[in-house]
Order: C-alpha cells, then sequence, then structure tokens
C-alpha cells in the first residue's frame, strides 16, 4: 500500500513540475522561384488544367499561343475576321475551351476616289486610306482545346468599353468593365445572347474580379469612395466585396475600412481569399484574408508591403499570394529585402503560412493559378515559373 501510494505522489509530483509544452509553428525558409522558360512577347494570359494560353494585339489582329507547363507551344492560332480587334481578359470553361473577350470594329469601308475626266497635268491621285468604324462592339471568342476557332458573339456596345474581368459557370459569361463613369457589367449566355449593359457605381468606385456563379449571379470585388448598396464610405476609400444578382443589380454590399484608410481588393479566388492593399498615416501594407461565402472573415494577416499583385487558391483549402514585400516577416528566414521585392507566400487552411517563394525576376504578372499534379503557376511579362 506504501509502495502504491509513493508510485501515485511521484507521478502527480512529475506532471507538476514539467511544464506544458506546445508546438510551435515552424519556421519557413524562403526560396528562389523556378523559372521554367521564357515566354513571347504577350498582353494577357489564362492558366487551365491543360496548359497556358497568352494573347497579343497586333496590327489590327489578335495572336494566341497555347503553351503546356514547360513553356513548349502546343498551337497556336491568328484572329482577324473583324477590321480591328483586341483581347483583353481570357478565361477557360471545365472542358479546357478557352473564352476571350474583347472589342471589334465594323467591317472596313474603301472610299472610291471619284474620277475626274480628264488628267492633262498627270497629277499622281493617292489611294484613300480605309476608313475603319471604332472599337466599340463588345465580343467573345470561343476557342477549342486543338486551337479552333468555335464561334463569335458580339453586340454593338454604346462606348469604348475598358474589360477589367472575365468569368465564366455553366449559364454563361460574365464580363466586368469600366467606361470611365463608373463599372460596367455585362452578361452574355452561352449561346451568344448579350444583356444589357449595367452600370455599378460611379467614377468614383473600381472593380477589378468577378466570379460568375451557375444561376447568373456573381461576387465582384474592388474599392470605392461613395456609397454602394446603402454602405456608405468610412475610410478614403474603402475596399469592396458585393454580390449582383443575375440582372446586375448590388443584393450585398461589404466594405473594409478604417478611419482615413486607403483600401483596394486587387485580386480574388472563387473560394473568397481576398488580397489588396491598406494605406493609412504613410504606412503601407497588404492585406490576406480569407473569407465564406457569406463575407465574414475567418482568418486575416498584414504585411508591410508596397502592393499586391495575385492571389491563387491552391489544394487542401491553401491559398497563394504574391506582393511587393518590403521587410522581414516573422517565421519566413532568408528574406529581409532591402526594396519592395516580389514575394510569394501559401497559407494553409487555418492562415499559416507554409511556403514562401523569393520571386524578383517575376516581372509584369498575367495569370498565377494553381493546377493539380504540377504546382503553383505564375506567368508575366519575364517567363513562366513554377513553385
Amino acid at each position: 500500500m506504501m509502495h502504491r501510494i509513493l508510485v501515485t505522489f511521484i507521478t502527480i509530483t512529475s506532471l507538476i513540475s514539467s511544464p506544458l509544452s506546445y508546438a510551435a509553428p515552424k519556421s519557413i525558409s524562403a526560396i528562389e522561384i523556378t523559372k521554367v522558360s521564357e515566354v513571347i512577347d504577350h498582353e494577357g494570359a489564362a492558366i487551365s488544367s491543360q496548359g497556358i494560353t497568352v494573347f497579343s494585339n497586333a496590327d489590327k489582329k489578335v495572336l494566341i499561343n497555347f503553351l503546356d507547363f514547360s513553356g513548349a507551344e502546343i498551337w497556336n492560332l491568328t484572329l482577324q475576321e473583324h477590321a480591328d480587334q483586341i483581347v483583353m481578359a481570357a478565361t477557360s470553361d471545365r472542358e479546357g475551351n478557352i473564352w476571350l473577350a474583347g472589342l471589334t470594329a465594323a467591317t472596313v469601308e474603301t472610299a472610291t476616289p471619284i474620277e475626274s475626266g480628264l488628267n492633262v497635268d498627270d497629277v499622281l491621285v493617292e489611294p484613300v486610306p480605309e476608313i475603319r468604324g471604332d472599337l466599340n462592339a463588345l465580343t467573345l471568342w470561343k476557342i477549342s482545346t486543338t486551337g479552333s476557332l468555335l464561334t463569335t458573339f458580339s453586340e454593338s456596345a454604346t462606348a469604348p468599353l475598358l474589360i477589367n474581368a472575365i468569368s465564366h459557370s455553366a449559364s454563361g459569361i460574365s464580363i466586368l468593365g469600366d467606361r470611365g463613369a463608373g463599372s460596367v457589367l455585362v452578361s452574355v449566355t452561352l449561346t451568344g445572347e448579350f444583356s444589357k449593359a449595367v452600370t455599378i457605381g460611379t467614377a468614383k468606385s473600381s472593380f477589378t474580379s468577378i466570379f460568375r456563379n451557375a444561376n447568373g449571379s456573381a461576387q465582384i470585388y474592388g474599392s470605392s469612395a461613395e456609397t454602394l448598396g446603402g454602405k456608405a464610405r468610412v475610410g478614403t476609400r474603402d475596399g469592396i466585396l458585393a454580390k449582383v444578382s443575375k440582372s446586375g443589380s448590388l443584393t450585398k454590399v461589404v466594405r473594409s475600412s478604417a478611419n482615413r484608410a486607403t483600401r483596394n481588393w486587387q485580386s480574388a479566388t472563387f473560394t473568397y481569399f481576398l488580397t489588396g492593399e491598406v494605406k493609412v498615416g504613410g504606412k503601407s501594407e497588404s492585406a490576406f484574408t480569407k473569407f465564406n461565402s457569406k463575407f465574414s472573415p475567418l482568418w486575416t494577416l498584414r504585411l508591410p508591403s508596397l502592393s499586391s499583385i495575385a492571389a491563387a487558391s491552391g489544394p487542401n483549402g491553401s491559398h497563394y499570394a504574391l506582393f511587393n514585400s518590403t521587410s522581414a516577416i516573422p517565421r519566413v528566414t532568408s528574406w529581409r529585402p532591402t526594396n519592395p521585392t516580389p514575394l510569394v507566400l501559401r497559407f494553409n487552411a487555418k492562415g499559416v503560412i507554409t511556403q514562401a517563394f523569393k520571386a524578383k525576376q517575376v516581372k509584369s504578372v498575367r495569370a498565377m493559378s494553381h493546377v493539380s499534379g504540377v504546382g503553383l503557376i505564375i506567368v508575366g511579362a519575364s517567363g513562366i515559373f513554377r513553385g
């Protein structure tokens, strides 16, 4: 009996005297991102599970190149069915078809000089230049996985449109643009029926990301310095998360704001992960926030930076963010930038940093996405990169 009491006493004493220990988050070493290949000059890109689409506009034509993940060309296509055309945004559907959004001009008209009988002085009559319409017709091109033009949809617009983003769902295409007096939202069915353009806000608001739902509604993200959806401005400029109905009307607006702050959600994913700028009192940071479908934040982090660049969803609820970091980051070793330098961070589902890629060589990012079985892919003006 005495022996049992002694053993019990020793056990309890050991538990009391031993400090409780918790596993601290591990340090992450920032490593160089891998450059896969050079890339041809281009103005935009889209990444799908099948490859990389890059497009450029030259000499009234659109040049499209489809590459594998090593940067090797699989096929190319030139669009020149209109007198003039320009592509500004691209995406893909689940089948791998590529959708391009841009503007086209009316058919070229050639003016014929009027002949005046005799030309006794042998005056050289210069040809009359071609007359083309303005680039004011909103146009969609659908291209197959093998590089064939499947169809073209076009609708005359009332004014030139700067296209910021495009999103595809089973019910159609949503196009987000700007005409200088407010953001513009246009919906297009998969059979080519265009909705009436809906203007959201005024020139005091700007939206740059859109994700279309199966029922035709959508989420849009950006910033605003005016009242939207009944929600008044709080800071100098607020970051905006908004839901729009199938008809394009605002159904919910959430403002990310602080007194005297300038905020802007610059990039987003379909999984409600957002990255953006926060500027207040001479201090500049990037905000990384994971929201739920009701726009309630699940976790958030701010880090000193010059600007945010891109966001992407990863496997198992993870997310990637590319931004211009300006300082050391807790737990991230081998990272002490002396000036704003691109860095990619990977967050797990709880917002803990699990990877870091030095990306100084990445310039002018066009697209960033995680591809299953391949990894993180970044397409920039300086090449194709993998993390």
